[in-house]
């Protein structure tokens, strides 16, 4: 039922953050348990498994990842009554593909937050030329990383129509006829623009008996998944830290042991040296390794360095 929420409505920042509560008290208390500390922060929890955490994710972007599934549905799905209706409420955005993202602060519906994350979304989307009916030559992204109005900005500046389809610019057979239309003539800088857009495009070939398609660039079928896009709005900016994924969780041991081991290369295991941070008036004392009696005890020394643990 909670999935079924979240795939319509954009969950109250307040309601997320009270199931992430009731989430982080079940992961460390248990039920009936007492007490107990939060070993590891709820960020790393909830990053990625093969990041360090434990694939919770967040609320909200998960909230995020179930609309987006509207969103690849829209087009694909051009005959359905639900399609039909946003069409008429809402009407066609300017890529021909999408429903209009323009939607006034007073409508009260389901499709209001879900226009909201389409410039997430559109980050993940391809399209594949068929016949270059539908795909806007300058403003879609089909050729290269990026479109073609932002790797040629001063060619995007000057044309007459900037949401021309790619088959009225290049025409119908090979060798193409180049229609381009521009709003004055072009300076030496803007020519040569244009001609290495033209050679990069040389190979390029119509199909003219298959239709334009999008396809989703996180997955290999093409096919939009809510999981690909969960990930790729779950994944950090930052450069991932080096963490023995596989070796702790496909290891062939019990969940509780993987858990243990998972603690273990966060050092966050409840070593003394940690328990006199969290607790010191009930901690032991002095640091000593309860073991060999002679070093301090810290996560590392225990488990890599301790005499006693190297001889087991």
């Amino acid at each position: 039922m909670s999935c079924y929420f979240l795939a319509l409505f954009k969950i109250p920042a307040s309601v997320a953050a009270k199931i992430e509560r009731l989430q982080r008290d079940f992961l460390w208390l248990g039920v009936g348990e007492g007490k107990r500390d939060h070993l590891v922060s709820w960020d790393v929890v909830c990053k990625p498994k093969a990041l360090g955490g434990l694939g919770f994710g967040k609320i909200a972007l998960r909230n995020v990842a179930l609309l987006g599934k509207w969103l690849w549905r829209y087009p694909r799905e051009g005959s359905a009554l639900w399609h039909k209706v946003i069409l008429s409420i809402y009407g066609s955005h300017s890529n021909g593909w999408d429903a209009n993202t323009i939607v006034r602060w007073s409508h009260h519906c389901p499709w209001k937050a879900i226009v909201q994350i389409f410039q997430e979304f559109s980050k993940f989307t391809r399209f594949v030329v068929g016949n270059g009916d539908r795909i806007r030559f300058w403003e879609d992204l089909w050729w290269g990383d990026q479109s073609l109005g932002f790797q040629y900005p001063r060619l995007f500046r000057v044309v007459t129509d900037k949401n021309i389809p790619i088959c009225s610019i290049l025409g119908s057979t090979h060798p193409f006829s180049w229609n381009f239309s521009f709003r004055r003539n072009l300076s030496d800088l803007e020519i040569e623009d244009l001609e290495r857009l033209m050679r990069s495009l040389d190979c390029l070939h119509l199909t003219f008996s298959v239709p334009d398609a999008r396809s989703w660039s996180l997955s290999s079928s093409g096919l939009f998944t809510v999981k690909s896009f969960f990930l790729a709005l779950s994944h950090c900016s930052d450069s991932p830290p080096v963490f023995p994924t596989k070796f702790v969780w496909n290891s062939q041991v019990p969940f509780k042991v993987k858990s243990f081991v998972w603690l273990v290369a966060h050092k966050k295991v409840n070593t003394n040296d940690l328990l006199q941070l969290r607790r010191p008036h009930k901690t032991l004392s002095p640091n000593i390794c309860k073991l060999c009696m002679r070093h301090g005890e810290s996560a590392d020394h225990l488990f890599l360095h301790c005499s006693l643990t190297l001889g087991l």
